[in-house]
């Protein structure tokens, strides 16, 4: 049996392949630096639009020469539109993000989830919010309490007591725990118990979610308190404090504000120097640094008012922490090593069990041990469920 092709066919075939060799798949080969510069992509994609309108040409060409009939020019038109709606739509984009975003686990996450792999029991559960959940199964081969799959999921538990409908717990710093009853069982949701773990100040509380989601004849659980963590506490901070009952907005939004270090600047007269972090147009921290003991300020409009705590590094690279009980503005001020960089903590997460574990590596925790630190970015902990442990 011959195997013939028809113009129309090899025409296309043939103009697609140039079109995709000249203009899509040489040029994403380039460096992602330009890929991705603007400046680059605005002639790139002028570029894209003029060859396609020189292939209507010539084929208006062929058409006029009667190489092409009109039906063959209509087909060829169809084909060529629909592939190149396709293209510029789903493969430049995807061409793109495959070429120049990298890995979607950084360093830190991939060493620290191997780590978990292979030094903790098979039956262990890892908690954390639910992001990371699907890396944490499949890399590091342990159980969650909940991942991207399941956030919106309950957890059951038989009653212990004889209770039917909704009740309500009200619990520091605005935390709210919704339980349901009916046929007994107990319901609750899990994200609301992560992240009244995350906010709540109470070890003994967060301990006692913890326990509900060990497996059974297991007796590890580990917890991740992770940098992307700090951003996401309006989320967490919002379901730990969910209620019901209390439209419109029903939780409460903590923020950790950060903000970069504007300027550096001696004040003269006064052997010091100055650290500005800009807040705004009239508002900024200004940490003023003397004989290496640092003093935290909130300045608006030319006013100081003093922060309530601060912790830092000084020069020796020991921890401080420097409290003004009497302050105006309340809450924590946490610098970082470099200076680079200031978090303002409110007072709702300034002795939070995740502000504890993350920013002071669980100092002062009885029932989170501090295991290992990957980076800054992640950092585990041990829950510890044995009563009147003192580390």
């Amino acid at each position: 049996m011959e195997f013939r092709i028809n113009k129309v066919t090899a025409g296309t075939l043939a103009i697609i392949f140039v079109y995709f060799l000249l203009f899509l798949y040489l040029p994403t080969k380039t460096t992602c630096a330009l890929i991705q510069n603007k400046a680059w992509q605005e002639p790139y994609y002028t570029q894209l639009y003029v060859s396609a309108f020189a292939i209507f040409v010539l084929l208006s060409v062929l058409k006029y020469k009667n190489i092409l009939n009109t039906r063959e020019l209509i087909s060829m038109f169809i084909l060529i539109i629909i592939y190149m709606f396709f293209i510029n739509v789903f493969y430049i984009q995807s061409a793109f993000i495959s070429e120049c975003t990298g890995t979607v686990l950084s360093d830190n996450w991939w060493s620290a989830l191997n780590w978990i792999r292979n030094n903790t029991k098979e039956c262990a559960v890892v908690a954390t919010y639910w992001d990371p959940g699907h890396f944490i199964t499949g890399i590091a081969k342990r159980s969650v309490v909940f991942d991207g799959a399941s956030q919106s999921e309950v957890f059951y538990k038989p009653a212990t007591e004889n209770k039917t409908g909704i009740i309500i717990e009200k619990h520091e710093n605005g935390i709210t725990r919704v339980f349901s009853y009916s046929n007994g069982k107990e319901v609750r949701a899990r994200i609301q118990d992560i992240g009244t773990t995350l906010l709540t100040t109470n070890e003994t509380l967060a301990v006692e979610i913890l326990k509900d989601y060990m497996k059974p004849g297991c007796d590890e659980m580990y917890y991740i308190a992770s940098s992307d963590l700090i951003s996401k506490s309006q989320w967490w901070s919002y379901f730990a404090t969910w209620d019901p009952t209390n439209p419109p907005e029903y939780g409460n939004r903590y923020v950790y504000l950060m903000v970069p270090l504007e300027s550096v600047r001696p004040v003269l007269g006064q052997n010091a120097i100055a650290y500005s972090y800009r807040l705004g147009q009239q508002q900024s921290f200004v940490i003023y640094e003397i004989n290496n003991t640092l003093k935290a300020f909130y300045q608006q409009q030319g006013q100081l008012l003093k922060v309530e705590g601060l912790f830092y590094f000084d020069r020796e690279g020991n921890g401080r922490l420097d409290l003004e009980p009497e302050a105006d503005i309340k809450g924590l001020l946490w610098l970082d090593g470099s200076r680079q960089l200031i978090i303002f903590i409110p007072t709702e997460l300034q002795n939070s069990i995740f502000t504890r574990m993350f920013f002071f590596n669980g100092f002062g925790l009885e029932k989170f041990e501090f295991i290992r630190d990957w980076g800054g970015e992640v950092k585990l902990f041990k829950v510890n469920f044995e009563e009147n442990v003192s580390i």
